[in-house]
C-alpha cells in the first residue's frame, strides 16, 4: 500500500466492477481503512454507477481503480473525466488497466500510449506508468468473460496522473494595471468676431506690402517697461517712406502666445 502515499485523514475512493474478486476488495478496503483512520474515509463505489453517483467536485484526494487483484477494468473517457472531476486538486489517480502490446485494428482494449493519453485527455498531469507486467491465467480468463476479447498479446499495465492544483475549467480575473490617460486641456472656443477680424483676403495674402504690427490705441510698439506686446495688432500696408493701417486686431487672451521683446530671458 505503500505505492498509492496514502495517510490518515484522507478521503479514498476504490471503484470496482464485476470482475473484482469480492474477498479481494474486501481486504482492500479493510488496510485502507486502517491507513486512513477516524478521520479519514474510504468509499466503494461500481464503476457502472459512478457517473449516478453525484459526488461533489474535489471529493477524495486518491482514487483506486481497477488495482483490485484479479480485475481486468476498462475505463471509458467519461469515466475518466470523472474521476479527474472528483479528485482535489493536487490528488492522484491510480488504475490498472489490461491493454493490447499488438497493433490491433478496432481493438476494445487500449495500447499502453492510447491509455497513457486518454488519462492526460481526461484533465491529469503527471502521467505515467508504474508497472507492466503479464496477465494471470485467471486475469485471462476474466477478459474472456466479461470483456468479450480474445488475445495473446495482453498485458496489465497500472498507470498514475495527478490533478492539477486547480480546479479543471476554472478561472481567474488577472489584476491589470492600467494608467488612465489625461485628456489634454480643451482649447477654449474662439470668438466668431475674433475670427472674423483674423482672417485675410486672397488680395491681402498676395500683397507683400502687407504686414502685421504690434500697436496699442496710441499706436505703441509694445507696454513700456514691460517688454511685451499690447493687445492688439494693426494691419498695415507699406509703402515707400510711408505706412497705412487697414486695420486693429485684437491678440488672444493665450500666454502662450505673447510675445517677448528680443533678447528678453524666457521665464
Amino acid at each position: 500500500m505503500a505505492q498509492y502515499g496514502i495517510s490518515a485523514g484522507q478521503s479514498v475512493a476504490v471503484v470496482w466492477d464485476k470482475s473484482s474478486p469480492v474477498e479481494a476488495l474486501k481486504n482492500l478496503v479493510d488496510k485502507l481503512q486502517t491507513l486512513t483512520g477516524d478521520e479519514g474515509q474510504v468509499s466503494v463505489e461500481n464503476i457502472n454507477q459512478l457517473l449516478q453517483s453525484a459526488h461533489k467536485e474535489s471529493s477524495f484526494d486518491i482514487i483506486l481503480s481497477g488495482v483490485i487483484p484479479g480485475s481486468t477494468t476498462l475505463h471509458s473517457a467519461e469515466i475518466l473525466a470523472e474521476m479527474a472531476r472528483i479528485l482535489r486538486p493536487g490528488g492522484c489517480l491510480f488504475l490498472s488497466e489490461p491493454v493490447e502490446t499488438a497493433v490491433v485494428n478496432n481493438s476494445k482494449v487500449r495500447t499502453p500510449s492510447k491509455l497513457c493519453s486518454a488519462l492526460t485527455l481526461s484533465g491529469l498531469v503527471e502521467v505515467k506508468e508504474l508497472q507492466r507486467e503479464s496477465l494471470s491465467s485467471e486475469e485471462i480468463q476474466s477478459v474472456r468473460e466479461h470483456l468479450d476479447y480474445q488475445s495473446d498479446s495482453l498485458l496489465s499495465v497500472r498507470m498514475t496522473g495527478k490533478k492539477p492544483n486547480f480546479e479543471v475549467g476554472s478561472s481567474s480575473q488577472l489584476k491589470l494595471s492600467l494608467a488612465k490617460k489625461t485628456s489634454p486641456p480643451a482649447k477654449p472656443p474662439m470668438d466668431p468676431a475674433a475670427a472674423k477680424l483674423w482672417t485675410l483676403s486672397a488680395n491681402d495674402m498676395e500683397d507683400e506690402s502687407v504686414h502685421l504690427w504690434p500697436c496699442g490705441r496710441t499706436g505703441e510698439r509694445e507696454v513700456k517697461g514691460t517688454g511685451e506686446l499690447p493687445a492688439q495688432v494693426g494691419l498695415w500696408k507699406l509703402l515707400p517712406g510711408r505706412r497705412f493701417p487697414l486695420r486693429q486686431l485684437p491678440l488672444p487672451r493665450d500666454a502662450g502666445l505673447q510675445t517677448r521683446r528680443a533678447g528678453a530671458p524666457e521665464q
